[in-house]
Formats: structure tokens, C-alpha cells, sequence
């Protein structure tokens, strides 16, 4: 695709916004109304999963009842036209929300605390309330934030394409994990209170003026971030690190009610405790092998040869080139992994249980029962064969004399 192309004889593309493994991103205009629209197309590989495309068709439906002034609707999802399948949002105008602060930091050297509060209620209140819905974003991130100037606080990419993030079979970039809370890095999928760990990352990294977990590539972020708290920001008063330790916690029923309870924490008008420390032997147990993180990425789409990954600038203007194809890597099954012996079996279930992953937990459960049930049917075939020739043998001995 490329600007000036028309897409189903009504989006005329402008500019290319940002490219991803969820999807291209195009600003178009509406021709017969003569508006700014973002077209987000969706990845082959996940349009040709027909239990995908469903759940984000029930999802679009979902979506479609409910509205918020401060969340850009998705306004169509198009799914026959010549360049396949693609959301249709409204266009804000202005710069998101690291652009933004990044001018604060130039003027001022650090972003001003009291403007968490400023810009970013609206942020909590929209994710609060859409957990009354039992509707989640999925992957928040400053990027997804826009300050503009004439619609105040928007955000943008609610919940659909989190759906299909969380539906690909791709492995996921460092700038995507940096802001995916620990159940969604085991289990690919949302909590309801997924978003709040979300926006507590986007509030202490505006706050630390740098993310808090350094890696050298994906693997080590992903361990960092299920094994290790998130490091106390310094020149801050005990109600804003207990705050941050709370809403960042690896168990999601340790974490706040709510984001506003979050922010209420962060500003002293609720008293707020530490959470319990990890101790040394739960960090020791909590050390996820990465043979497991590659288990637990395995899903049922069919897998892509080649994806293309690139990063977000920071304005919404600005257009981005993609990096070179990277070769889809192969995972593997748990079965696997226990049957070639590659990790034991006792070691993935303590490291999955440790690390709150029920769904891998119930995983090797099932493996574990179907083996014993493969065993036992074998004890009994053996004992029945024996059974038979002791019986067989007395019957011939008693015909023959």
C-alpha cells in the first residue's frame, strides 16, 4: 500500500502512521464525509483464523455499545474489500502522550508530578469504568495516549487490537513487553486489572525520566519483569513507591482496586503499605526457564514465515520504515519438552506455578493424567496377558492329560 491509493472507494490513504506485527496503520480520508480516519489493517495470518476473527467480531460488538468522551471509538470493522480486513477509527489530532512529556523534560528537566493528575485521570477513570463493562484495553502504553488540544485526554486502539495481539503467533517486541503485566507475558491474555499494572508503567516512567527494566533483547525483559519487583524511584515520598510496588505487583489481587485508587495512593490522600517484599526463596523459585516462556507462546494460529517489526515515533505524524523480515521462531509443546526430557517435568511445573500460570499449570496436568491413564491401561493390558496365559496354560495341560 501506498499514499494516494484508494481502499474500498471510500479511504484515500495520507500518510503511514506506524508499522507492526498487529498491523499497519494508515491515516486516510473519509472521502463522503471529508474526515480524518485511522485504517488499521489486520494481519493475515490472523484473519484466516476463523475462531480469532469471531472474537473480535463479539469484541467490535461489545465495543460498539458502549462509549466513553475520553476513548477514540472504532467506528467500523471492514471485512471484504480488496486489501482484506481493517478497523476503522476517528483521527486525533495532537501529540502523544512521550512527545508531550518529553517537551516538559526539555523545558523543565523532569516531568512536573502534579500533572499525573492532570493528564492522566481521565486515563483512569475511562480504564475503570470500562472494567464495569468487563472490557479491557490489553495493550496500553504512552503511545497509545494522545494530549490534544481540542478533545482533551484520548486514547486510542481500545481492546481490538489488543485482540489481536494477543491472538498472533509472534513473538512479542521489547516495546510492546515493557508495558504487558506478568499474567498477560505467561498467558497471552488480559485481567481485568491488567490495565492498571499498564498505566502504573506509564506513570513511574514518566515520573523515573527512563523505563525500569534495562534488557538487551525480549527473553531477559520477559524474566526480569516475573521475577524481579520493579526498582524505587528515588526523590519520592514512601506514598509514591508503595503506591507503584502495589499497582506493578506480580500477583493481580495485590494490586488496587482501581486506577483512580491508584492515583489517590500516589498522591497521599489514601494511606497506602508496602506490599510483602520478595523473599529470597521466591525469587529463586520464581526463575521462569526460558524453554517454558517458549512453551507458553505456543498458540494454534497458523504460524507467519516472516513478520516486520519497527517503533513508534514519538509524534502521531510521523512516519516510520520497517525493519528487515525476522524468521518466525519455532516453538515448542510442553508435551515435547517432557517427552525429549529437554526440561523436567517437576522443574516446568514449580516454575509455572510460581509464576501464577494457571494455564500452563492445568496444561501439565492434563499431560500428567493422560500419561498415568496411558500407563495404567498398559499395567492392565500386561496383567490381563498374564492372567490369560496362567489360565490358558492350566486349561491346555488339563485337555492334553
Amino acid at each position: 500500500m501506498q499514499p494516494g491509493q484508494l481502499i474500498s472507494g471510500e479511504f484515500l490513504l495520507q500518510r503511514l502512521m506506524f508499522q507492526h506485527q498487529t498491523g499497519e496503520v494508515w491515516r486516510a480520508l473519509e472521502i463522503k464525509v471529508g474526515r480524518l480516519v485511522l485504517l488499521r489493517f489486520i494481519p493475515e495470518p490472523f484473519r484466516t483464523y476463523d475462531a480469532a476473527m469471531k472474537r473480535l467480531q463479539r469484541h467490535f460488538a461489545a465495543i460498539q455499545q458502549w462509549k466513553h468522551p475520553h476513548i477514540v471509538p472504532v467506528d467500523r470493522l471492514v471485512e471484504q474489500s480488496e486489501k482484506g480486513a481493517f478497523l476503522v477509527s476517528r483521527f486525533v489530532e495532537g501529540p502523544l502522550l512521550d512527545e508531550y512529556a518529553a517537551q516538559w523534560i526539555r523545558a523543565e528537566g523532569r516531568f512536573p508530578f502534579h500533572l499525573i493528575f492532570d493528564v492522566l485521570r481521565p486515563v483512569a477513570v475511562a480504564l475503570d469504568e470500562a472494567r464495569t463493562q468487563n472490557l479491557a484495553h490489553r495493550s496500553l502504553s504512552h503511545r497509545m495516549i494522545v494530549v490534544s488540544p481540542t478533545e482533551g485526554i484520548q486514547i486510542q486502539g481500545f481492546d481490538l487490537p489488543g485482540i489481536i495481539r494477543e491472538g498472533l503467533n509472534f513473538p512479542d517486541d521489547s516495546e510492546t513487553i515493557r508495558y504487558l503485566a506478568p499474567e498477560q507475558i505467561l498467558s497471552r491474555k488480559a485481567g481485568t486489572l491488567s490495565d492498571q499494572y499498564a498505566f502504573a508503567m506509564i506513570v513511574a516512567e514518566l515520573l523515573a525520566n527512563k523505563v525500569l527494566f534495562t534488557a538487551n533483547n525480549a527473553e531477559e525483559l520477559r524474566t526480569k519483569i516475573l521475577t524481579m519487583p520493579p526498582p524505587m524511584l528515588p526523590n519520592y515520598r514512601d506514598s509514591v513507591n508503595a503506591s507503584l510496588q502495589r499497582a506493578l505487583h506480580r500477583d493481580p489481587s495485590v494490586r488496587f482496586p482501581s486506577c483512580i485508587h491508584f492515583l489517590d495512593g500516589l498522591s497521599g490522600s489514601i494511606v497506602v503499605d508496602f506490599p510483602p517484599p520478595y523473599t529470597v526463596q521466591d525469587a529463586q523459585s520464581a526463575v521462569v526457564p526460558l524453554e517454558l516462556l517458549d512453551s507458553i507462546y505456543t498458540v494454534s494460529v497458523p504460524a507467519s514465515k516472516t513478520t516486520t517489526t519497527s517503533t513508534i515515533t514519538p509524534s502521531a505524524a510521523t512516519s516510520t520504515t520497517s525493519s528487515p523480515n525476522l524468521e518466525s521462531k519455532n516453538r515448542i509443546s510442553i508435551r515435547d519438552m517432557i517427552s525429549e526430557k529437554l526440561v523436567p517435568f517437576k522443574k516446568i511445573k514449580a516454575a509455572a506455578q510460581s509464576a501464577n500460570a494457571e494455564k500452563i499449570v492445568s496444561k501439565i496436568k492434563r499431560e500428567q493424567r493422560s500419561r498415568f491413564l496411558f500407563y495404567l491401561w498398559i499395567f492392565l493390558l500386561f496383567l490381563s496377558i498374564l492372567v490369560g496365559v496362567y489360565f490358558l496354560r492350566g486349561y491346555i495341560t488339563t485337555v492334553f492329560s
